[in-house]
């Protein structure tokens, strides 16, 4: 009869880190099998934690009874972010595509980062990643180059609607085997989630960034704790102004404006106007977290 090993069955061999290979203990009949895949193991590590990870997520509602409306600027910035960065990055037109598995639409890529401040060949220069936050810190950047030169992107767009949201965060990172880090802005090689969603509170055009924190009351990032079971995530909130009675009359609709028709609703002529600049603003705001 084998002995069963309580820490490390064989059937799970596969999904353990290297490091761990050297304390595994098997029975005799077992041994050769694995030591043999020991040895493809190490002869082939796997490429999981070659480079950092990250998943962008854009809120909204599927369908074009939703399209371009307030509530789906997280889509917007997501479509615009690889229609345009993500392609003169790669050199490659890619396209979101259905998954299943995700509950979503997906794509992935890598990007490479500028690491040296005097290679011209990339369209995008490493001096807004500079780490300012003193000399010493700026001028390693600019002798050593960014922390990852190398990231690893997924974008998801949910299919699940907005207020479930985190059905589709949790369906993808349980498809990829994905581990979010436990501080958000460690520079290590752990998986990132960064959250892009609408922000009633917010005057239009004006983002900000949390690393971390609670739903400020929007239903999708609510829901994607809820799923995650984990409030330590990044999110980039992007104001569309709200109505009257929620600022006390500083942006948005006019007085009596209910505040679903108002996020459901498209944007007027002046915000239309502007975002040209607020996307391209968003993009950079993206490739610097």
């Amino acid at each position: 009869m084998l002995r069963k090993v309580r820490q490390y069955p064989v059937r799970q061999c596969g999904n353990l880190h290297l490091s761990d290979l050297s304390t595994l203990k098997f029975c005799s009949r077992d041994s050769e099998i694995v030591q043999e895949r020991n040895e493809v193991a190490l002869a082939n590590p796997s490429p999981r934690y070659e480079h950092v990870r990250k998943l962008i997520v854009g809120l909204g509602n599927p369908g074009d009874k939703f399209t371009n409306t307030r509530h789906n600027i997280g889509f917007i910035a997501v479509k615009h972010f690889l229609g345009t960065y993500v392609s003169e990055v790669t050199r490659r037109h890619l396209k979101l595509k259905y998954d299943a598995s995700s509950h979503g639409d997906v794509v992935r890529c890598r990007l490479a980062f500028q690491q040296k401040a005097a290679d011209k060949k990339y369209a995008y220069p490493i001096d807004d990643l500079v780490n300012l936050s003193s000399k010493r810190a700026k001028e390693r950047t600019y002798e050593k180059g960014v922390p990852h030169e190398m990231v690893n992107v997924a974008l998801l767009l949910p299919s699940t609607y907005m207020n479930c949201s985190g059905t589709a965060v949790r369906a993808f990172m349980k498809s990829h085997r994905w581990q979010l880090k436990k501080n958000p802005l460690a520079l290590n090689r752990q998986d990132e989630l960064l959250v892009i969603s609408d922000d009633v509170a917010l005057p239009f055009g004006e983002c900000r960034f949390k690393p971390k924190g609670g739903s400020g009351g929007q239903n999708g990032v609510r829901d994607i704790i809820k799923c995650l079971g984990t409030e330590r995530f990044a999110r980039l909130r992007i104001g569309i102004g709200a109505p009257y009675w929620f600022t006390g009359g500083n942006s948005g609709a006019g007085s009596g404006t209910a505040m679903d028709k108002y996020v459901l609703g498209r944007f007027n002529s002046n915000e239309q106007d502007a975002m040209p600049d607020l996307l391209r603003y968003i993009i950079w705001t993206c490739r610097a977290i």
